[in-house]
């Protein structure tokens, strides 16, 4: 969604972590990588490898240094919708994401409004789907 607001380096970092998301619970689904192929996509980045492992802590922390408070929200709003890509939030994702709000410098407060606009945006999602078919 507010991925193009993101400089070169920045997109960069943010599809290392997106794909650490997706790996941390040691399951790939199809979804996933579509959330990934979706990602590079909208940043314009043609090669990545959803098999590299990368310590995304450092790279977490850079962004929480050197990057103004609307990208962190930016990475913290796609990175949760990435570790919901397959439904399910384990717990490893949600320790992850964890670990990023703090490297971010973001509260608990921030994830937690982030998340309720996730769960609002799918809800209102579903019902223009919805609409746009015909349905009731």
């Amino acid at each position: 969604m507010f991925l193009n607001l993101l400089n070169d380096v920045e997109k960069s970092i943010f599809l290392k972590l997106a794909i650490s998301v997706i790996q941390v619970d040691g399951k790939l689904e199809e979804n996933e990588k579509s959330f990934i192929a979706d990602y590079s996509r909208e940043m314009g980045i043609e090669n990545y490898a959803l098999d590299k492992k990368t310590d995304p802590i450092p790279l977490a922390e850079e962004i929480g240094k050197g990057s103004v408070d609307s990208v962190k929200r930016i990475f913290l709003l796609e990175l949760l919708a990435c570790a919901n890509a397959d439904g399910d939030f384990a717990e490893s994702e949600k320790a992850l994401i964890q670990s990023f709000v703090k490297a971010f410098g973001l509260s608990e407060s921030d994830s937690q409004s982030c998340l309720d606009l996730l769960k609002e945006y799918t809800t209102i999602s579903a019902k223009l789907m919805k609409f746009v078919q015909g349905e009731k």
